[in-house]
């Protein structure tokens, strides 16, 4: 199994131009990938891709993706038109993410992040994404990539709040590219079983996992059943990916651009030694569960 970091855990913004410099960090903390959020991915020059590229092969370090979609990338849109120009979109983004030697995209992929226009159409938004999914599946499949759809809480979306949701549009979309991602923070709020979550999927179509505590810290002791999920995952044979995603910065696009960090989320005074320091503990009492 693999352990991987996101960048904005350092960072007050979801993107930068600074990748390799995290990706080397991510090695001295312990983690096999560091994960990016996709956006940049779609316009970076080549001169940027061969030094993120060989600082990756440098660090043995795999590079992730991950992002919620906004209007124009909506692939449960029930107007056709727009459904069709948003699978054009997630076709040139599997390309960019090619170009990277990305193998695994994981969000809100499914539809609209934050996207309640409708939500009482909601089986019309499962048609209308299936119906993308397949498209972007077989593109994905090609390049080998998982595209993985994230679970999240009722306030970021309509569509996907429960494994069992999940596994309804992966049924219908069957593709083996489309799978699933799991994340305690937003099982936490939605599922009756964190554990139950993890079995339901299966190691077939757990594609990726997120871990962050309860207010986004990174995993630490307290309220949270890690044992039970550290040992679901064991039991299913999970060996992919368990990445931590502490959103914990304010004052940047983390804070002001979904993530919604509205106080210090980190202790007074904390340098990147403290920083890098927390993580490693935190790491370790993650590897502890398994």
């Amino acid at each position: 199994m693999k352990f991987g970091i996101c960048y904005c855990y350092w960072n007050k913004n979801w993107e930068g131009n600074d990748y390799p410099v995290y990706i080397e960090r991510a090695r001295r903390c312990g983690f096999d990938a560091l994960e990016i959020v996709y956006g940049r991915t779609m316009e970076m020059g080549q001169a940027e891709v061969d030094e993120i590229r060989a600082a990756c092969a440098a660090n043995d370090v795999e590079l992730f993706a991950t992002g919620g979609f906004g209007p124009d990338m909506d692939v449960s849109a029930l107007d056709e038109d727009q459904r069709k120009a948003a699978v054009d979109k997630c076709l040139v983004l599997l390309k960019a993410l090619g170009r990277l030697d990305i193998h695994n995209f994981s969000g809100i992929n499914y539809g609209r992040w934050c996207g309640f226009d409708d939500p009482i159409r909601k089986d019309e938004m499962f048609e209308q994404s299936a119906k993308s999914l397949k498209v972007i599946g077989h593109a994905a499949q090609e390049l080998g990539i998982s595209w993985n759809m994230e679970v999240v809480n009722r306030f970021e979306s309509c569509m996907l709040n429960t494994a069992e949701e999940a596994m309804r549009l992966v049924e219908m979309t069957d593709s083996p590219a489309v799978n699933v991602l799991l994340d305690i923070f937003h099982g936490m709020i939605e599922e009756d079983d964190l554990a139950g979550a993890v079995r339901r999927v299966g190691k077939e179509r757990l594609g990726h996992y997120h871990m962050g505590s309860n207010n986004r810290r990174p995993p630490r002791p307290g309220f949270l059943p890690w044992q039970d999920v550290c040992s679901a995952l064991k039991e299913i044979g999970y060996d992919r990916c368990v990445s931590f995603e502490p959103l914990v910065r304010t004052g940047g696009t983390v804070a002001l651009g979904g993530g919604n960090v509205w106080r210090e989320m980190l202790p007074s005074g904390a340098d990147d030694e403290m920083l890098d320091h927390i993580l490693k503990e935190s790491l370790s009492f993650i590897k502890g569960m398994f």
